[in-house]
This record gives C-alpha cells, sequence and structure tokens, in this order.
C-alpha cells in the first residue's frame, strides 16, 4: 500500500477521532456532564462518517476541482456544510425514523452532533490539504498525536 493511502487513512481515523473528543468536552463544559454510552455514540456515528461522510468529502473536492474553485477555505466550509446530512442520518440509526426527524438538526442535541461532525470538517480538510499539497506532514502528525491522546484520556 503506498504511503499517500495510508496517511488519507489516518487522516480519516483521527478526524473521526475529532468528533467524540468535541462531542464530549462540549457536553462535559456547557452541562458539566460525562458521555455515558460512548460505544453508542462511536455505534451511532462511525458507519455514518466512514461511509456517507467520506462519499460526501470526496464528491466536494471532485466538485471544487471541477468548478476551478479548489482551495483549503472553499474546502473546510464545504466539508463542514455536508456535514449536515450525516447529521441526519444518526437519528435513523438510533432508531427514530420519522420525517419530523429533520427538526433533529436544530436542537440542542443536534448541536452537538453539528459541533461533532464541523471538528471532524475541519481536521479532515486540513489532513487532506496537507497530502494534496504534499506540504509538511509533521504538524498534521503533531496535532493528530495530541487528538489521539486526549480521546483515550477523555472518551
Amino acid at each position: 500500500m503506498k504511503r499517500s493511502v495510508l496517511f488519507y487513512i489516518w487522516v480519516a481515523i483521527v478526524s473521526y477521532l475529532t468528533g467524540p473528543l468535541v462531542y464530549s468536552v462540549t457536553l462535559w463544559v456547557l452541562e458539566g456532564e460525562k458521555v455515558k454510552d460512548i460505544d453508542k455514540l462511536l455505534t451511532w456515528t462511525a458507519p455514518t462518517f466512514f461511509s456517507v461522510g467520506i462519499l460526501l468529502f470526496l464528491l466536494c473536492i471532485i466538485l471544487l476541482r471541477s468548478i476551478n474553485k479548489y482551495n483549503f477555505w472553499s474546502q473546510t466550509l464545504a466539508f463542514a456544510l455536508v456535514g449536515i446530512i450525516p447529521i441526519t442520518i444518526v437519528p435513523f440509526l438510533t432508531g427514530f425514523s420519522s420525517v419530523s426527524n429533520f427538526n433533529f438538526v436544530v436542537s440542542p442535541e443536534g448541536a452537538l452532533f453539528i459541533l461533532f461532525f464541523t471538528s471532524i470538517a475541519i481536521i479532515c480538510s486540513y489532513g487532506t490539504w496537507v497530502a494534496q499539497k504534499k506540504l509538511n506532514k509533521i504538524p498534521f502528525i503533531i496535532i493528530s498525536l495530541v487528538i489521539f491522546i486526549l480521546f483515550i484520556i477523555i472518551v
């Protein structure tokens, strides 16, 4: 396997770990609560990100390149905007399957998932940008290690 493919896999994994980390920290700071069922959170969100989220991010890159608007900020904004789609999928995965679940996005719990997927979008955008432009990977690796260590400590 090529090193660039391994780096993209690392970007996806670290980006995903950022979501539960930000979710947990935000819940703790705002509500003073800890996430009790982290395994359920991971079960509901991991399949969504690794199937739908990655595909949407790839489609964003293809679209931005096709219209000659590909830069770091447009990529990050596009990733954050398409992050709304996985947020609407989360209620369906948790067993609530009605059209009214689209209101979930603007609920207090939905706001936590907006932070969840937006933090994923930012880290994934940065990692993808580093890989695409063949920039120095050391800063991303340092950020990755910090995220990984905090994830283990907090979650």
